[in-house]
C-alpha cells in the first residue's frame, strides 16, 4: 500500500505558474522558476510554510497538476532549513488553501477532483468563489454596488453590436449614468491582474472582434468605462486609482490602495500600478460603508476575500471586482509592502489554526489519522499565532 503523508493544510497553486515537485529535472530546485515573472512567490511560500511550521501546523505546497484524489495530490513541495525540497509521495489534507481557478478545462477536472468528497474543505466557502471567479455572476449578485456588465455571447458581428446596445440601454437607465464615457471596457470574464483588458470607443466592434479572435478561448464582458482619474487622489497624485479592502468574514484586515502608471487605467502590480498600503481611517467612509453593505451581502464569516473599489469622479463608489484570492506577494524593493504581506499572511494562518483547533473537527481528523498512514513527525498541541 502506498504510504500517505496527512498535512493540516495544502496550498495549491496552479500548474501555469507553479512546477510540480514531480519534476526529476535538477535545474528544478523550487516551486516558481528562476528568472520567470513568478519567482519571488517561492519567499512567500517558504515564509508561510515556515509560519505554520511555528505554530505546529503540517503544510505542504502543491500544484493543480499534482491532483490525484480528493484530498490528495502525487507530489508535494517542503520548506525547511531555508530550503525547498521535493517529496515524490502521496500527501493528503482536508482542508486546502487554494491558489487555483478553473480557467482550462483539465484545471476544472482536476478542481472537482480535489473536492470530490465532501470532507474536503476549501479554505473558502465554495458558493463565494464560485461568485467571484466569475464577474457577469458578481455583477447579477451586486448590481447595486456595480459597474452595469454585460456578457459577449455571440462573437459575430451581430452579437457584439447587439450585447453594446443592451449594455447602453443598461447605462441609460443607471442613476449615475454621467459617471460613464463613451468608451467601453472589454475584459476576461474569468481573468485576474489586469489581463486580457481592453478599452474600445463605443463605435469599434470591429477592433472589439479581433481582439476576441486572438483569444478564441476567452469569454469576455463589456463595461462602460468610469471616468476616475480625479474620484480619489493620494497625496495629491491625479492618477486613476483603486482601493481595495480584504476582509475575513464581516471584518477588515488590510486595507491598501493602487495607482496606475501615469497615461494608464489599469491599477494592477502587473500592468505598472503602486500598491500602497494605507490605514483604514485614510480609505474614503462612503467605500468602507458600502463595502460593509456588500459584506453583510454575502455574509461568509471565516471567508478570505478582497473588494477592489473606484471612485468616479462625480463621487460615487463603484465596486470594480471581488475575488477570493487576493495576491500575498510584495514587491521586494518596498519593506513596507512585505511587512504587510507577511501579516496577511499570518492572519490566514491564525484562521487555519483556529479551525484545525476546534472541537467540532477534533474527532474527525482522529478518524483520518486513524485511517492514513503518516511517517511525518507527531502531533503537538496548537500553539498562538507568531
Amino acid at each position: 500500500m502506498n504510504q500517505i503523508t496527512t498535512f493540516d493544510v495544502l496550498i495549491v497553486y496552479s500548474k501555469r505558474l507553479a512546477i510540480s515537485a514531480n519534476s526529476v529535472s535538477e535545474d528544478v530546485t523550487a516551486p516558481f522558476a528562476k528568472g520567470s515573472d513568478s519567482e519571488s512567490y517561492n519567499l512567500v511560500y517558504g515564509y508561510f510554510l515556515k509560519t505554520c511550521r511555528k505554530n505546529n501546523l503540517k503544510a505542504a505546497f502543491t500544484t493543480s497538476a499534482d491532483i490525484v484524489g480528493a484530498g490528495k495530490c502525487r507530489s508535494y513541495w517542503l520548506f525547511e532549513n531555508e530550503t525547498w525540497i521535493k517529496i515524490r509521495k502521496t500527501g493528503f489534507s482536508k482542508l486546502i488553501f487554494d491558489k487555483f481557478s478553473p480557467t482550462s478545462k483539465s484545471i476544472k477536472i482536476n478542481r472537482n477532483l480535489l473536492f470530490s468528497s465532501g470532507r474536503i474543505r476549501p479554505f473558502n466557502n465554495p458558493c463565494l468563489f464560485n461568485l467571484c471567479f466569475d464577474k457577469q455572476k458578481t455583477y447579477n449578485k451586486l448590481h447595486k454596488f456595480s459597474i452595469p456588465t454585460v456578457t459577449i455571447d455571440d462573437r459575430t458581428r451581430k452579437g457584439v453590436d447587439k450585447e453594446c446596445k443592451a449594455l447602453k440601454e443598461k447605462i441609460a437607465r443607471h442613476p449615475y449614468k454621467d459617471d460613464f464615457s463613451e468608451e467601453i471596457i472589454m475584459k476576461n470574464r474569468f481573468g485576474a491582474g489586469g489581463r486580457n483588458v481592453y478599452k474600445f470607443k463605443a463605435n469599434q466592434s470591429n477592433m472589439m472582434m479581433a481582439s476576441m479572435k486572438k483569444h478564441k478561448k476567452i469569454s469576455f464582458v463589456i463595461q462602460p468605462f468610469v471616468k476616475f482619474d480625479k474620484g480619489f487622489s493620494y497625496q495629491n497624485s491625479s492618477v486613476s486609482t483603486d482601493i481595495r479592502l480584504i476582509y475575513l468574514g464581516k471584518k477588515i484586515v488590510q486595507t491598501y490602495i493602487r495607482m496606475a502608471k501615469k497615461g494608464d487605467f489599469r491599477c494592477n502590480e502587473h500592468k505598472g500600478g503602486l500598491l500602497k498600503y494605507i490605514p483604514k481611517n485614510e480609505v474614503p467612509s462612503k467605500v468602507v460603508a458600502v463595502s460593509r453593505n456588500i459584506a453583510k451581502i454575502l455574509d461568509k464569516r471565516s471567508s478570505l476575500f478582497a473588494l477592489d473599489f473606484i471612485i468616479s469622479n462625480n463621487g460615487n463608489v463603484y465596486l470594480l471586482e471581488a475575488n477570493t484570492g487576493p495576491g500575498l506577494d510584495w514587491n521586494l524593493s518596498i519593506k513596507e509592502n512585505e511587512i504587510e504581506a507577511k501579516k496577511l499572511i499570518r492572519i490566514i494562518i491564525k484562521e487555519i489554526v483556529r479551525r484545525i483547533s476546534s472541537p467540532k473537527n477534533t474527532s474527525k481528523r482522529k478518524a483520518v489519522v486513524a485511517t492514513v498512514k503518516t511517517p511525518m513527525i507527531s502531533k503537538h498541541p496548537v500553539s498562538p499565532i507568531t
